[in-house]
């Protein structure tokens, strides 16, 4: 597939839901995966739980007394200096080992307090902040994923489907028309995986068959709504650690297109040829499974010119959210010659870390709760960027 630039239309919004007073909780064990939630009320956040269910089951299941025993306890801790871990161990292990038997206890007494840390350590990175249901994904955001937002820190999979999925319904205008879909990041991991999945097996294989074999299960992630129905559908794709970013504009019309968005260009682009090739073979699979005929268009890779590069090993994640916001809000008119600095003059990551904070805590109910953890990161950047909970 070779690089090259296309036509589209300008992007418009779609909402999948609105806003409710009462909604839904959501299942404390139930998997991320993609439609399986109606378009009314999406969302309920940690610590309280908004009015409504999608079910019994799941009432029951996410207001156990459990669940709420943990985060009260939780909240009751955040009240106090969440961050000294070592105080009040130290004072629980000095009472209850107060003897005098020298270097043997005190090395028993730190291996124990050391443990006691590493337990407290996970325990507050894995409490809850939101638990938020898009569309066609639920999220939970832990205290371990937010503490990426400090700086020289990688974004993972969860910040970057959530944010993603943030500018589709809470960024884009409602008074647009055209629909648009965020896969999740797993999906191209899954993706990767069949890119040679053939290589070895038999020829004497119809076409068909092999499509099925290389394709068929990942066929669940779409199976509970068409590809067809979108007109923006975005691809969060992550390899080797770095975030890269394949938006697929109006599939199966004239101007199907993908546009692939990078912040680290090398000069061997095939890597970002291979990726929309990919992007394409599983378009044309959905397309003909569900029609019974081949794809009308093909989906010809765009590059934009001229696209911001980041001067560091870590803001991969940072660059992506914001070129999809730009593009999303505002793609160019004429993409046979889509250069993004002309498109967007005033691209800019400064800030993104903080914004994407304040978008995390706008959503949770108790975010008053979370502010030691904003001021403990946002403290830590210039002295330890690296140190965590």
């Amino acid at each position: 597939m070779q690089v090259s630039t296309s036509f589209c239309t300008p992007a418009v919004s779609f909402k999948y839901g609105s806003f409710h007073d009462s909604d839904v909780s959501m299942r404390e064990d139930e998997p991320c995966r993609m439609g399986s939630f109606n378009s009314q009320g999406y969302y309920a956040d940690g610590a309280h739980y908004l009015d409504g269910s999608i079910g019994e089951e799941e009432e029951s299941s996410s207001c156990s007394d459990d669940n709420m025993d943990y985060e009260n306890a939780g909240d009751e801790y955040m009240k106090s200096d969440v961050f000294d871990l070592d105080s009040e161990l130290t004072e629980d292990l000095s009472e209850e080992d107060g003897d005098e038997d020298g270097d043997d206890d005190d090395k028993w007494t730190n291996q124990k307090r050391d443990q006691n840390n590493q337990y407290n350590v996970a325990y507050y990175a894995a409490m809850e902040m939101i638990r938020i249901r898009f569309p066609f994904q639920s999220i939970s955001i832990r205290v371990s994923d937010f503490c990426c937002l400090q700086e020289k820190d990688l974004l993972n999979d969860t910040l970057i489907d959530f944010y993603l999925n943030h500018i589709v319904e809470h960024v884009l205008p409602d008074s647009r028309g055209s629909k648009v879909t965020v896969l999740p990041s797993i999906f191209w991991h899954n993706l990767s995986l069949r890119q040679h999945a053939l290589d070895s097996h038999d020829e004497k294989l119809t076409d068909e068959q092999k499509m099925n074999l290389k394709f068929g299960d990942l066929h669940d992630f779409v199976a509970d709504f068409d590809l067809q129905d979108f007109d923006y559908i975005v691809v969060p794709v992550n390899e080797w650690e770095h975030w890269s970013l394949a938006i697929v504009c109006h599939p199966y019309t004239p101007n199907a297109r993908i546009v692939i968005f990078d912040s680290q260009l090398t000069a061997d682009l095939n890597n970002l040829q291979n990726m929309a090739s990919l992007i394409e073979e599983f378009m044309k699979y959905t397309y003909e499974r569900r029609t019974g005929s081949a794809m009308p268009f093909p989906l010809q890779c765009v590059l934009p010119k001229r696209m911001p590069q980041q001067t560091n090993n870590f803001d991969c994640g940072i660059f992506i959210a914001e070129f999809a916001r730009r593009f999303l809000l505002n793609p160019p008119k004429n993409m046979d010659n889509f250069d993004f600095s002309c498109e967007y003059p005033d691209f800019s990551t400064v800030g993104k870390r903080s914004e994407m904070q304040r978008v995390v805590l706008s959503l949770s109910s108790n975010r008053a709760h979370w502010r030691p953890l904003v001021e403990f990161l946002n403290g830590i950047n210039t002295a330890a960027p690296h140190r965590a909970l």
